[in-house]
């Protein structure tokens, strides 16, 4: 019986028990302890690969020390085939995305200098002075401006596309007059005395120094209903845009103009999150991506510390770099040494440890950026509204309340308006559609929505205490709208 413990074979020669008959085939011995490199494998075999058959020699002569590697040594380096390069197979190269220029393995980090030690920033801008250790008057670091991107290689068909000015839609068909649906419409709702009545109690109590017993009280000679009208379509638009960004480059795979032709701007599907709510999306447009140099860096990593102006140190803020401060003591003023900065007038530069250097905000610190051409897709809401009130009840007040839906239509292009029984209705959609049709050349119209709602409205003429007057009772709400209410003081008012 054989049985592997580490890099060590136990071995325990194997007894039949007496029962069986059988002749045992050693005696009984204690455990014998050998080296792996006595257990039956040719010397020429390397690193746990295309072992041969056991050796099975005589007992006693197995193969001579060496046949097995060393310990530790399993299985020895490069006994691994290549990726993709087994026995009788060529390696096959990647035949998506390729690997773009080699990254770093981490991103440039500043290095904490010991003290006393030079800052390792060596441009030409630092300045023969330390600055101020002041984080109010701290600058942001110092920005290069981009390269020039009419030397990137654009993907054909985005030539033109690649500023940030908005992309001409697919050319618009216009429905054929055959197609236009049926228009039925509702009636409208109105309001009885007794919702009058608590309406306008209801306004009073809520107002600060109204009395409700006007309300109460007062006498209505006349009610006239009327329904103030809501007119409102809206038209659900796309806008795309594309303009070059950027991300740093962390080593990987690039979708690079070699993987393939991109697809035009219109092409790349994108559907909204919810219909007539504005929103954006931000794609990347496929195979666009390019690897570059940092600009702002010029590859290495890191830009000047704003703080310290790449020197370093700065002065220090409690001694203003003299290194001694006036304290007083007894009622004496003596000068003494700094204690925070030990009487030298300087401190290390907390922002970039004393290197003088900080990381790149652009590149992120590692040298390199992926440009790739970005597809930004708006999606607007545009709302246009008209509204139809006979009364002196002010229009916008109509626009704030819930009503009765009168007509409702959602079609990629709706249909004005034509049919109603007021012409004023008919007159201001049939305006707003043909408007909407042309007020966005640069966007594609996905879906139209237009509802005529009608709001309740009572005119109310009261008598209160030899007053006439009116209110306006409007909305399913019950709002009141009431400039001359006669009790506008109530009882225990204190004027001071």
């Amino acid at each position: 019986m054989y049985c592997i413990l580490s890099n060590h074979w136990w071995v325990r020669p194997f007894v039949t028990p007496p029962s069986s008959g059988m002749e045992p085939s050693a005696p009984p011995a204690s455990v014998i302890h050998v080296s792996p490199q006595h257990v039956g494998f040719t010397a020429d075999q390397s690193g746990g690969y295309n072992q041969g058959p056991p050796n099975h020699a005589a007992p006693g002569a197995y193969p001579p020390t060496g046949a097995y590697p060393a310990p530790g040594a399993y299985p020895a380096p490069g006994a691994y085939p290549a990726p993709g390069a087994y026995p009788g197979q060529a390696a096959m190269p990647y035949q998506g995305q390729p690997s773009g220029p080699p990254a770093p393995a981490n991103p440039w980090q500043p290095v904490a200098l010991p003290d006393g030690a030079g800052p390792s920033y060596q441009g030409d801008d630092v300045p023969d002075t330390d600055p101020e250790d002041n984080d109010d008057e701290e600058q942001p670091p110092k920005m290069l401006p981009p390269p020039d991107l009419a030397s990137f290689a654009t993907p054909p068909g985005y030539e033109q596309y690649s500023a940030g000015a908005p992309l001409p839609p697919p050319a618009y068909t216009a429905p054929e007059e055959t197609s236009a649906p049926l228009q039925t419409f509702t009636g409208i709702g109105t309001m009885n005395e007794q919702q009058v009545r608590d309406a306008i109690c209801a306004y009073a109590d809520q107002q600060c120094c109204y009395g409700t017993g006007a309300a109460q009280a007062m006498t209505f000679e006349k009610m006239e209903a009327s329904g103030g009208l809501h007119y409102q379509l809206e038209t659900f638009t796309e806008t795309r845009t594309t303009s070059w960004q950027h991300l740093p480059y962390q080593g990987g795979q690039v979708d690079g103009p070699h993987c393939g032709p991109s697809r035009g701007p219109w092409d790349i599907a994108c559907s909204p999150n919810d219909s007539f709510n504005t929103h954006e999306k931000n794609l990347e447009v496929p195979h666009t991506s390019n690897i570059k140099q940092c600009h702002n860096c010029t590859g290495c990593g890191f830009v000047r510390c704003p703080k310290c102006h790449g020197r370093g140190k700065v002065r220090c803020s409690s001694c203003h770099g003299s290194g001694r401060r006036t304290v007083h003591r007894n009622g004496k003023s003596e000068r003494t040494s700094c204690s925070w900065c030990h009487g030298s007038g300087r401190r290390r530069c907390s922002r970039c440890s004393g290197d003088g250097r900080i990381i790149c905000p652009i590149c992120q610190g590692f040298a390199q950026l992926r440009w790739f051409i970005e597809l930004k897709v708006k999606f607007t809401n545009n709302v246009e509204d008209f509204i139809h009130e006979t009364t002196d009840l002010p229009d916008e007040l109509i626009r704030d309340v819930s009503g009765k839906t009168v007509f409702e239509q959602t079609l990629p292009y709706v249909w004005p308006i034509s049919q109603y029984h007021v012409p004023a209705i008919n007159e201001n959609s049939i305006s707003i559609v043909e408007r909407h049709r042309t007020a966005w050349p640069n966007s594609k119209t996905l879906q139209q929505r237009q509802i005529l709602r009608s709001v309740p409205v009572t005119e109310v003429e009261y008598i209160y205490k030899d007053q006439k007057s009116r209110f306006w009772v409007y909305g399913n709400e019950h709002e009141v709208h009431c400039p001359e209410y006669p009790q506008t003081c109530c009882w225990g008012c204190t004027i001071l």
